[in-house]
């Protein structure tokens, strides 16, 4: 009998370990889907601003956006090259950091 209170209490153990790990990283896809998404914010920002549209202008474009009176015609698709490792390395920089800091919280 006390071997199967081993087994449970190290089925337990292993449970609360492995949602520690899926909580961590479940935090740590929300950061990396925050930074997605302020690098698409600013991607719009810098196309928008590239327009050299005055203020007038540029509240008449972002009212049509808004309320659906404008439409853009894309004719090539423009992607920043930037290289793999670039990106690798800053996903690395990344975990790196959230790592580190739950490490100390521990």
């Amino acid at each position: 009998m006390k071997q199967l209170n081993k087994r449970i209490k190290r089925y337990l153990a292993e449970i609360e370990k492995t949602e520690k790990k899926i909580a961590e990283l479940q935090r740590y896809l929300k950061g990396v889907q925050t930074a997605l998404k302020q690098e698409e914010n600013n991607e719009m920002i810098k196309s928008i601003r590239g327009m050299k549209l005055s203020s007038k202008e540029l509240f008449d474009l972002l009212n049509g956006i808004q309320d659906g009176s404008v439409s853009f015609k894309v004719e090539e698709a423009y992607e920043e090259e930037l290289p793999e490792e670039d990106i690798s390395e800053e996903i690395a920089e990344r975990e790196e950091n959230y790592y580190g800091e739950n490490q100390r919280n521990e």
